[in-house]
């Protein structure tokens, strides 16, 4: 390929809405962009007039770095341009070297004047290359849907033109706001309600509940793997592993059988609670949706997380199931949920349970379980794991 300069160019989503705190929140995204990018070639990451720029990067390698920088929180858009110096010659040049190296029907060019004080404008500059790739190559403009769209950002020094763009998620920065507990399981929903926060700069950890050995471990690797997959968007993070099965049983033992699992994610919020008190969480999140199973209906919400302190986000509550499947297999932990696994509420889940719990006789249960000592016993017991995107 050419010995161009080639330059990645990438703008951000909600950080330009900051005002006074955007550069904190700049710093952060330019900071993840270099963790992501980690044993790719590049010179320097810099900003300039509200834009990143990946400097020095190899072309030949840009599938590499669009799949890298996809999941780049904070994201709008990166496209891969050659820099040049902001005359219309000079863009003029760079034009002609983008052609050779792309087969296109048709084409347009879209032109962003960023320096108002340049003594051409955009249309001025879409006009000269349009008209330089038509003698160039006789193909015909097309304005809507083009086979090839020609990208101009006109700065005050230097200027960038290319065509290769990628969409990001948008967004917040990953691990630009406060800490929150994720209650995630192997299956869809929880991991897709991960990736909505993280997406929001919320700085996640993880809390898995099994009963295992009374069911297999399988919950516990598909998590670990569903882990994998958000590191890439997270980067990194702490995983709880939490042995549920003697609280289970003891409930089980104690009350109606109706009640079980809404006992169960009780519980469940309550350690949540603690682990969150301990690492310095201020909330905790859940996969929720509104009416999907039993649990989620809204008495049920309300009686289970009544023993919570911390609030509860439910980034899911309004969306239908096919929504959260096309998210699933758009962050890629799709494949991973629909492996065999045995949950550790649905693997005791009763033949008929209450869906519209009262909150005053849940709380008359609650204060006839005697359950301490086997609460002690379980917070002994988590397992701790740390996870970390190594690149690639």
């Amino acid at each position: 390929m050419s010995t161009s300069n080639y330059t990645i160019l990438i703008h951000y989503s909600e950080i330009a809405l900051k005002k006074n705190n955007r550069s904190y929140f700049e710093k952060i995204f330019i900071n993840n962009i270099q963790k992501h990018l980690k044993n790719l070639p590049f010179s320097k990451i810099k900003l300039s007039a509200a834009r990143v720029f990946v400097n020095d990067i190899n072309s030949d390698r840009w599938e590499d770095y669009a799949n890298r920088l996809n999941n780049v929180m904070g994201l709008k858009n990166a496209t891969l341009m050659i820099e040049v110096h902001t005359n219309l010659e000079s863009i003029k040049l760079a034009a002609i070297e983008i052609i050779k190296e792309k087969e296109f029907i048709n084409f347009r060019v879209t032109t962003k004047r960023h320096h108002k004080q340049l003594d051409f404008n955009s249309q001025d500059t879409n006009f000269l290359i349009g008209k330089c790739i038509q003698e160039q190559t006789n193909k015909p403009v097309k304005l809507k849907n083009p086979n090839l769209n020609i990208i101009i950002e006109l700065l005050k020094d230097k200027s960038y033109i290319g065509f290769e763009k990628i969409m990001g998620y948008s967004g917040l920065p990953a691990h630009c706001q406060e800490k929150a507990v994720s209650l995630i399981s192997s299956g869809i929903d929880s991991p897709v309600a991960s990736f909505e926060m993280i997406k929001r700069g919320v700085n996640l950890s993880y809390i898995h509940f099994h009963s295992f050995p009374a069911v297999n471990q399988q919950s516990i690797d598909n998590v670990k793997k569903i882990l994998n997959v958000l590191m890439k968007y997270q980067l990194n993070s702490t995983l709880f592993l939490v042995p549920l099965l003697e609280i289970q049983q003891k409930i089980m033992q104690t009350i109606p059988d109706k009640y079980w699992v809404i006992f169960f994610r009780r519980y469940m919020v309550k350690i949540a609670n603690d682990i969150a008190n301990k690492i310095g969480a201020v909330a905790l999140v859940t996969g929720d949706s509104i009416g999907q199973v039993a649990s989620q209906t809204l008495s049920n919400i309300r009686a289970i997380q009544e023993i919570s302190e911390l609030p509860i986000i439910r980034p899911l509550a309004g969306s239908n199931k096919e929504d959260i499947i096309n998210r699933a297999k758009a962050i890629g932990t799709y494949n991973i949920s629909i492996e065999p696994y045995e949950d550790c509420c649905s693997f005791f889940v009763p033949p008929h349970p209450e869906t519209k719990a009262k909150l005053n006789q849940v709380q008359s249960i609650q204060n006839s379980l005697e359950i301490n000592e086997i609460y002690i016993e379980t917070m002994n017991k988590i397992e701790k794991i740390k996870f970390e995107y190594l690149g690639g």
